[in-house]
């Protein structure tokens, strides 16, 4: 008889353990993707190595945006495509390159207009000092369907190019 006790303690535990585990219902699921699907995960260009996407802001026109960061690994470096969701993008680019511009001597266009995916950007020339040696640096920045989209910043265009170029927008 006691074994029959056991047994059925044995059943009710297990039982209880098991529907723990079978319905979950944890909103914060590891396969979740967040942010815009033109963050690319997968089928990245030769030597990129994706590395996760979180929420971000970026203050533009001292207001802060809410966005999305992709985060990739090149070498040893770190690369990045911020993306904005915003009912007036244009005017978002406008505005940070006005405030980008207020950085620099007037002299000093940091701009050059191309071409990216078929639609119009801008690549942004910036000079850093690392261990007390100039280094450029590059961003590319555009706007595409209600986003603000900026790949970079990093030393080698052609890189920033590329992983530009792998979001299809």
């Amino acid at each position: 008889m006691p074994n029959k006790y056991l047994l059925i303690s044995i059943l009710i535990i297990t039982s209880v353990f098991l529907s723990g585990c079978i319905f979950d219902n944890n909103d914060n699921k590891q396969n979740q993707t967040i942010g815009p699907d033109f963050i690319p995960r997968t089928n990245l260009p030769p030597g990129f190595s994706f590395m996760g996407v979180h929420d971000t802001t970026m203050d533009i026109a001292n207001i802060t945006f809410n966005g999305f960061e992709g985060v990739y690994r090149y070498g040893r470096d770190d690369i990045y495509i911020v993306a904005i969701k915003n009912e007036n993008p244009e005017t978002l680019l406008t505005q940070y390159k006005a405030d980008l511009r207020k950085q620099f001597k007037s002299d000093y266009n940091p701009f050059e207009e191309i071409s990216i995916n078929g639609h119009a950007a801008t690549k942004i020339i910036d000079a850093i000092i690392v261990n007390g040696n100039q280094q450029m640096r590059y961003s590319i920045i555009w706007v595409n369907k209600g986003y603000l989209i900026l790949v970079g910043s990093f030393a080698d265009i052609i890189t920033v190019e590329s992983l530009a170029s792998a979001t299809g927008y």
